[in-house]
């Protein structure tokens, strides 16, 4: 029953989310607009994403946007393509083509399709200030005569029966979003979070690793934290006493420091290669190591290990590339987010586990190398090394 009230929760979030705030006539007419004008583009394939992208970002009712660009439907597409090779023909030689001569194969593929790429955007804007103008109309009259009481969406909330762990990653990703005056992007590091915390099988995997009592990881330290959302997890779950976190990414750490507002945590700027890392009980490494060099990666992982306090954890995930399939699916989803630059890597060079826990084992570290891909296709592996609380000696960072 609590997964069910959860689900209608997140189906309802989503319908909110999709049709923005209240329906107003310039909204409505824009979100028209919109969709008529990028449903008449001949970018099949593509109309669906171009309108969910555009009404998220500008904060648009993308249902009505979406039922707009199915102009192109089947019904509808043969006279729509007609129209735009008519005019793209009349814009180019000043007259439209006489459909009832004969023409060859290869000329009306030249041709027409020249045509029909210049003339959709004019009939594509000719459709979209049509469309605007009728529901502007419509929606202002609606508006006229049905009275009632400004509202906007209703707040979202989770079921009261609903998993402590949902609760908290709602909580987190919270933060990153203020209930009023936020921005897209503040919209979508929120939607972002509560997706990552969620769906990557290593919050839960690390929150849990030193089983779930108060404090069991300490303090945090997590190298590359990003926006910070897995630290500071693990603080709202009360796994970790205090956490700090560094990235060399100017704007998710400023994310990072507007979520830990409040909290006792630390997040700064600053490079893996040079940070000073002072000591904690927990120290998190996580999808970073193959950002950098062979030799670069040895002389992280090496710092990170003289952090670790004794009796304390060196958290490690990287992708094995030795599991095939789910190693090129890695591959690929790095190589695609470093080239978007939402990672801001410097180059990605995957090594076998094996090579890091030999260097944490000469350390004198004990190590567990654990799947930890859960449900997803990709090959991320999780090394637990463990400091003996035994160790005669203090441990400084390099």
């Amino acid at each position: 029953m609590a997964r069910f009230s959860l689900l209608r929760e997140e189906a309802r979030r989503a319908w909110r989310e999709l049709r923005g705030s209240e329906l107003s006539p310039e909204r409505g007419a824009a979100a028209v607009a919109i969709g008529l004008f990028i449903g008449s583009q001949p970018i099949f394939g593509c109309h669906t994403p171009l309108v969910l992208l555009l009404c998220f970002w500008w904060r648009l009712d993308a249902a009505i946007a979406w039922v707009a660009a199915n102009i192109s439907n089947p019904f509808f597409a043969p006279a729509l393509l007609t129209a735009e090779v008519q005019v793209g023909a009349f814009l180019k030689n000043g007259e439209i083509l006489r459909l009832d001569e004969a023409v060859s194969h290869e000329d009306a593929w030249a041709q027409f399709a020249g045509y029909m790429f210049l003339g959709a955007p004019a009939v594509g804007l000719g459709l979209a200030i049509l469309g605007a103008s009728i529901t502007w109309s419509v929606v202002s009259l609606r508006r006229r005569f049905v009275t009632s009481a400004a509202r906007g969406p209703s707040p979202y909330r989770l079921p009261d029966d609903a998993p402590v762990w949902f609760k908290a990653v709602e909580r987190i990703a919270s933060r990153y979003c203020p209930e009023r005056g936020y921005s897209a992007a503040q919209r979508a590091r929120f939607h972002y979070t509560r997706i990552k915390l969620v769906s990557d099988p290593v919050a839960k995997l690390v929150a849990d690793i030193a089983g779930e009592q108060p404090g069991a990881l300490g303090e945090v330290l997590d190298i590359g934290t990003g926006a910070g959302q897995l630290p500071l997890l693990l603080l709202d779950l009360g796994r970790a006493t205090r956490v700090r976190g560094f990235d060399w990414d100017e704007a998710k750490i400023a994310d990072a420091q507007r979520a830990a507002a409040g909290l006792p945590a630390e997040m700064w700027r600053a490079d893996a290669r040079e940070a000073e890392l002072g000591m904690a009980d927990t120290v998190l490494l996580i999808d970073l190591l193959h950002y950098f060099r062979v030799d670069e990666q040895d002389r992280i992982l090496q710092r990170a290990a003289a952090a670790v306090r004794a009796g304390g954890r060196l958290i490690v995930r990287e992708a094995d590339p030795s599991r095939r399939l789910r190693s090129v699916m890695t591959a690929i989803e790095e190589a695609i987010f470093t080239v978007l630059r939402w990672n801001r890597g410097e180059r990605i060079r995957f090594r076998h586990p094996k090579e890091y826990v030999e260097q944490l084992e000469a350390l004198g570290f004990q190590c567990d190398v654990r799947a930890a891909w859960g449900k997803t296709p990709f090959s991320n592996v999780l090394i637990l090394a463990t400091r003996p609380a035994e160790e005669v000696g203090a441990q400084h960072p390099c």
